[in-house]
């Protein structure tokens, strides 16, 4: 991410799936830290937000202390929002996004595990889940799909297709099909504006003619 420049790499002697899979290690000088919602570290192997320290990162957003208080840790670690896991060699595994976190019923769950599968798919091209508002579970996820071109993948075959590897209540329960998805210049989807061009959509369905 940009607040933190050249960060990580992996190096030509790394294992494959290392190289393929993760983010590498930190270069010489640069701290890493995966910490929890209070600013501890995690045990090792466990799942936290990604903090770095060093040269490389920003000093802090200009004019904004605000959020430089949210983002700074008390001894000066830059949380990058961003949720990671450390294999045994100290390579970096990129989680999701917190702000990405879908909490359906109490059970959270961050979508990227399920797109990636989700991309091996013969009709979809590209794939996004994001949670939707409701009364009763807080969240219901929707899958959001540009088709193949040609194609148009039901419900209940992607449901079928995902069982097997993944977790029930990170199944989708909806789906929506998409020309485009809104993608940010660098490449990111904007998963706040689908969730509100869903509700958009869904509100026109129920509105009567």
């Amino acid at each position: 991410m940009l607040e933190t420049g050249f960060h990580t790499y992996t190096r030509l002697a790394d294992d494959p799936e290392a190289v393929t899979g993760t983010v590498g290690r930190p270069a010489s000088g640069l701290g890493l830290r995966l910490i929890d919602e209070h600013g501890r570290d995690v045990p090792p192997g466990g799942e936290g937000e990604i903090a770095a320290d060093g040269p490389s990162v920003h000093l802090g957003y200009h004019k904004n202390p605000a959020a430089n208080a949210e983002l700074f840790t008390a001894d000066g670690w830059f949380r990058t929002g961003d949720l990671g896991q450390l294999d045994g060699a100290g390579n970096l595994r990129i989680v999701g996004r917190l702000k990405e976190m879908i909490n359906r019923g109490g059970k959270k769950f961050f979508p990227r595990e399920i797109e990636e599968i989700l991309y091996t798919h013969p009709k979809i091209l590209h794939a996004a889940i994001v949670g939707v508002p409701d009364p009763r579970l807080g969240e219901r996820n929707c899958l959001c799909v540009i088709p193949r071109p040609g194609q148009r993948p039901g419900l209940e075959e992607v449901v079928t297709f995902l069982r097997n590897d993944v977790a029930t209540y990170k199944l989708p329960e909806m789906i929506e099909i998409f020309a485009e998805l809104p993608f940010t210049p660098t490449g990111k989807i904007q998963r706040h504006v689908l969730v509100r061009q869903v509700l958009e959509r869904r509100a026109g369905q129920l509105t009567p003619p």
